[in-house]
């Protein structure tokens, strides 16, 4: 068989893809990312709440986010044009019925991240003035939760990848995957590509993609999250904010700009695709929002939806699969994909490679393990 020889092919350009391609480049491999649409991160990437908080998540998450830390800080000289973090604050809040919750996610939070702690009703609503004092039975505050430039991320990483050598190619779309001898044919529409490994980093299409190889699926399941800008009330100013959130997942504001950002943090189950914000859901979050908080949006300027994929355990899935050789899963991240993306290319890369674990990951307890597809049996 003919096509184009690279050691990598990776499928997917969201932030999964280009990471991972940034990292294998960087370990000298020769690499192309391939993306089906005609521009990068088009799907969840691009539709990302956009915050790094370490208290969110299972600990293989959180451990992979406070791996991700040191390389948002300070990404390689050169790579970025501005800073990739900013100040935000995470609150989470509750009633009284929630309370036992919180001071679980309170004490949980601190053993891994120390400043994370716990507040009383009265600093809750210091830090937001219109959070209903009678509805609340406290917060946990996680005062170093930052807001990340997705894009200017997504670009670190596609910096890095040309600058090693790799390439990248929109609108070509994989349509079949076969093995060949010791390394795998990927056939798109625009012609054949002929590697040694075949990194999945397909979002929803994860599973697809898996098929397309002849590779059993790992069970993914999109689901679909709305979210809005809406328009503050008069004389009302969000900019000090932190993120707040409803303990039990039933909302989330932050500031943007001079507007709030808004979700229902709704996971209704999806099939892979462009999905769209439904009336409802935006209704609700306006609704919970105002039995929570003294607001009353009224008027909303822009809505989307994006899909957050997870695996059963609902943990990321990284690494070659026992199945298949040369075929690497970098897939199910759900909502922590942009907050742990440079961890997960990491890791993708040294399990891929079969190298040692960066510094990085082996400081904070990142197991392999934890991750691989060979954990679904």
């Amino acid at each position: 068989m003919g096509g184009t020889g690279v050691d990598v092919v990776v499928i997917g350009g969201g932030i999964a893809g280009a990471s991972a391609g940034c990292f294998l480049a960087r370990a000298g491999a020769r690499v192309v990312v391939l993306e089906a649409e005609p521009v990068l991160a088009h799907h969840t990437t691009g539709r990302s709440a956009a915050v790094f908080l370490e208290n969110y998540g299972a600990d293989p998450v959180r451990r992979l986010t406070l791996a991700s830390r040191p390389f948002l800080a300070a990404p390689p000289e050169g790579s970025a044009e501005a800073p990739l973090l900013a100040p935000r604050g995470l609150l989470d809040v509750g009633g009284p019925e929630h309370r036992e919750a919180l001071e679980e996610h309170a004490r949980h939070g601190a053993a891994l991240v120390p400043s994370v702690r716990w507040v009383s009703p009265q600093e809750a609503t210091e830090l937001c003035p219109v959070l209903r004092p009678e509805r609340l039975a406290g917060g946990v505050l996680e005062p170093d939760a930052q807001d990340i430039d997705v894009m200017g991320l997504h670009q670190v990483f596609l910096r890095g990848l040309r600058a090693a050598g790799g390439e990248v190619r929109t609108g070509e779309r994989v349509l079949d995957l076969q093995r060949d001898g010791g390394g795998w044919v990927v056939r798109t529409g625009q012609g054949d590509w002929r590697a040694g490994l075949v990194v999945n980093a397909a979002g929803a299409w994860g599973d697809i993609v898996a098929e397309l190889a002849g590779v059993p699926r790992v069970g993914l399941r999109p689901l679909h999250r709305t979210a809005f800008v809406a328009d503050l009330p008069p004389g009302v100013d969000a900019r000090g904010w932190p993120l707040v959130q409803d303990i039990a997942e039933g909302w989330y504001c932050k500031p943007e700009g001079d507007a709030l950002l808004c979700s229902l943090a709704d996971e209704a189950p999806a099939e892979p695709g462009d999905p769209r914000p439904r009336e409802e859901d935006v209704a609700l979050a306006i609704e919970r929002i105002g039995e929570a908080t003294t607001l009353q949006l009224r008027h909303v300027r822009t809505a989307w939806a994006g899909l957050r994929t997870f695996a059963p355990d609902r943990a990321p899935v990284v690494g070659p699969d026992p199945r298949a050789p040369g075929f690497v899963w970098l897939v199910g991240l759900g909502g922590f994909g942009i907050m742990t993306a440079p961890a997960l290319g990491m890791l993708a890369a040294a399990t891929a490679l079969g190298e040692p674990l960066a510094v990085e990951l082996a400081e904070r307890g990142v197991n392999p393990a934890d991750y691989a597809p060979g954990r679904f049996g």
